[in-house]
């Protein structure tokens, strides 16, 4: 990325939202012919953002083909960089300690999304069964929980390895289960606070974050990522979740893949988000989570989606300071592709 230049004022940010009827899916996608700021029938737009202001997230117009993101993807896999030895490793996480200051404690665990609680099988947000027991004098709650892990009725949880195989020239993809982060990821977490650095609005389905904006935020956060840092991005929500939401059907903000090679040059630990990474409608045509197939696959960087980052944002805000001691850890379930988490940001 370009060296960040000087951080600009901002007014109050603005978004003129696509109506999803207006936002092209095919392979040969144009950009919308309706004019920016214009009111559609059934969902009005909001004033169009001036050129001064400093983010334009843009919504997703253009797709790249399938060979052009396989090249992309062969890419990035070969550039990947080893993991750190124990002792670097070791002495990131003792810098990452020194983060704490106030000892604030703060939870990013979402639960899963409101739905109908008395259907059954894949789609019922959480099933939850109980049953009792008693003697003499003493009484007891027993709960068995079915939920699913992955997909819209999912709470935040952390995507392992091999929840998504991509195969191209190179062979599949990723075969590592959530065995192999049941130790934890622990390190030094980075917030970038989309909504903050747009004036406090969510980005909207059907946009995404470009490297710009990425820039931006660092530069208006004052903070810099490093290799090993677990990246919490954040892009906010306009409606809350709903169980009932059919996966790729509803407009969903993600980051932009022109920030491929920027993730590729910091090597994340983890990424985790309040959405997932892929926009809906997708910017590779036939690929509608291409995200997952570059951070899973060729990366080799665990993601968590899903995440309730608001709480962490405000903390951040209240004390002027990004960088913080991040904590995830997966409980051991053997031979799962995923696992509920409850990220933790301590300040």
């Amino acid at each position: 990325m370009p060296k960040r230049s000087k951080t600009r004022s901002s007014p109050q940010r603005t978004w003129t939202i696509p109506h999803p009827s207006s936002i092209s899916t095919g392979p040969n996608a144009e950009p919308s012919t309706e004019p920016a700021g214009a009111a559609h029938p059934s969902r009005p737009c909001r004033p169009t953002p001036s050129a001064e202001e400093i983010l334009m997230p843009r919504p997703v117009q253009t797709r790249m083909d399938h060979a052009s993101f396989m090249d992309l993807h062969a890419r990035l896999a070969a550039g990947r960089g080893t993991p750190s030895a124990p002792a670097a490793a070791a002495a990131a996480l003792v810098r990452a300690a020194a983060l704490v200051r106030t000892g604030q404690v703060v939870t990013a665990g979402a639960p899963p999304p409101a739905g109908d609680a008395e259907s059954e099988g894949p789609g019922a947000p959480y099933r939850l069964r109980q049953w009792h027991d008693a003697g003499d004098g003493w009484h007891a709650v027993n709960d068995r929980i079915e939920l699913d892990i992955h997909g819209s009725p999912s709470m935040t949880h952390l995507d392992a390895l091999h929840h998504f195989a991509y195969i191209d020239a190179s062979g599949p993809g990723g075969t590592s289960g959530i065995e192999a982060h049941i130790g934890g990821i622990v390190g030094r977490g980075v917030l970038l606070d989309i909504p903050r650095a747009t004036g406090g609005l969510a980005v909207p389905g059907g946009w995404v974050v470009t490297p710009d904006d990425i820039e931006t935020t660092l530069s208006s956060q004052s903070v810099e990522l490093t290799p090993g840092d677990t990246l919490w991005l954040r892009f906010g929500r306009e409606h809350p979740r709903s169980a009932d939401d059919v996966l790729g059907a509803v407009p969903a903000p993600g980051l932009s893949l022109a920030c491929a090679e920027w993730l590729a040059e910091v090597r994340p630990a983890l990424v985790i988000t309040d959405h997932g990474l892929d926009s809906v409608p997708s910017e590779v045509d036939g690929m509608p989570v291409p995200w997952h197939a570059l951070l899973l696959n060729s990366l080799r960087v665990p993601l968590v989606d899903m995440a309730d980052m608001s709480d962490v944002a405000s903390a951040c805000a209240d004390v002027g300071r990004y960088e913080f001691l991040s904590v995830v850890a997966p409980l051991h379930l053997p031979g799962a592709s995923g696992s509920p988490v409850n990220p933790l940001a301590i300040l």
